[in-house]
């Protein structure tokens, strides 16, 4: 456009504005309307402007290189649907509230204006790819974590190092093994067929300190009783949801709670934690980690059961003390299901005896975070991945 509008002005209005656009490959109604000085300037766009500024734009395309520099890239359904929550958290009107997402048009805009991001796919992006635990894409986290641990000056401070996980418990205790009649039918009374889900949020550091723990209950609303009868010195932070799962602004109320017990020296943390949707498709719980300086790591998808403390250590005590303790009520209950109330007072028994320092150690050093060392993700973690592997090319 810059072109076709000097070679006008130097040949003095000469030359006809439909054989400069033909010539110059620009739309003529456009090159009519600069030369005429209807629109001002040549470097810019005409059409309707983007609904974000520069600025949250930016911030957008950080948020994308972040996420896919820690091991979750957002799909284009993912990203459209982070768009439309940052239009939302900031008062920005433009797309549709009944579809609660980014429209297509915009997405496809928002790529051309930011050519530093493209739409790829996956089998583009590496040499070799596999389903679950890939060596070659563990490698590569652990190199980039190294690198940022190192950069932070923090890879030596077990304090900073945190993983958050949830899982559920359920009052439905059935025993493993037991010794009966050979021959004859043998049953366990439970209070149903399935229990109901309660959903308990855990985060501890490499040095063994525990956050509250995050109880979430199944039900509309909380009973005072429900906390009567916990150990003084015990205390949980307790919430309620329709069906006892986590959900985006559950989390956030979480993460207000984790930041609010994090010293306030500040020294940056890291918080490892996996892919759920609450987790890193929640832009108001990025934005909070980032303002309060807690760098957000990812694990790799289909890793956990090797590379997340929780559930190298913990979270196996904690559900084998949950069983242990609960079959000794049930039985003394007749099978009847547990109140809440009792239901709270065995899980705090259980987690007493589950977040214990030896625990959360024990979780970061056998998954290779602390001390750092890749190496204790032994080699046969990886073989079931072999079958998708590619051997590397090289020219003879």
């Amino acid at each position: 456009m810059t072109g076709a509008v000097n070679e006008y002005l130097e040949n003095n209005g000469t030359l006809s504005v439909r054989q400069l656009a033909r010539a110059w490959q620009v739309p003529r109604a456009t090159l009519q309307s600069r030369i005429a000085g209807r629109v001002q300037g040549t470097t810019h766009m005409s059409g309707r402007k983007p609904l974000f500024d520069t600025k949250s734009e930016e911030e957008l395309v950080s948020i994308i290189k972040l996420l896919s520099q820690r091991g979750f890239p957002l799909g284009m359904k993912e990203l459209r649907s982070v768009a439309y929550s940052y239009a939302k958290h900031n008062g920005i009107v433009g797309f549709s509230t009944w579809k609660a997402t980014a429209g297509y048009e915009w997405l496809y805009a928002f790529l051309r204006r930011h050519p530093d991001l493209s739409i790829r796919k996956p089998e583009a992006l590496s040499i070799a790819r596999a389903s679950g635990m890939n060596k070659v894409v563990m490698q590569k986290w652990f190199e980039s974590l190294e690198t940022s641990l190192e950069e932070l000056g923090i890879k030596n401070r077990p304090d900073r190092l945190w993983n958050v996980d949830e899982s559920g418990l359920q009052d439905h205790f059935v025993p493993d093994r037991v010794v009966a009649e050979a021959g004859k039918p043998c049953y366990q009374a439970t209070a149903g067929e399935r229990g109901a889900t309660t959903t308990v949020v855990a985060a501890f550091n490499a040095t063994g300190t525990y956050c509250k723990p995050f109880v979430i209950a199944k039900g509309k609303r909380m009973k005072p009783d429900w906390l009567d009868g916990l150990p003084a010195d015990f205390s949980i932070s307790l919430r309620v949801s329709d069906n006892g799962w986590i959900n985006n602004d559950l989390f956030i109320v979480w993460a207000q709670l984790f930041i609010a017990q994090l010293p306030k020296d500040g020294l940056p943390h890291i918080l490892f934690l996996d892919g759920h949707g609450s987790h890193v498709f929640n832009l108001e719980f990025i934005n909070m980690m980032k303002k309060n300086n807690v760098h957000v790591w990812c694990f790799p998808a289909h890793t956990t059961h090797w590379v997340q403390p929780a559930d190298r250590s913990f979270f196996r005590s904690l559900k084998h003390q949950w069983r242990e303790d609960g079959l000794k009520v049930a039985r003394q209950r007749a099978g009847t299901q547990l109140p809440k109330k009792e239901f709270l007072q065995l899980f705090a028994t259980a987690w007493r005896k589950a977040a214990t320092v030896e625990n959360a150690i024990s979780g970061f050093c056998a998954t290779g975070l602390f001390p750092f060392n890749p190496q204790k993700i032994p080699d046969d973690a990886f073989l079931p991945s072999r079958t998708s592997e590619r051997a590397i090319w090289e020219p003879q």
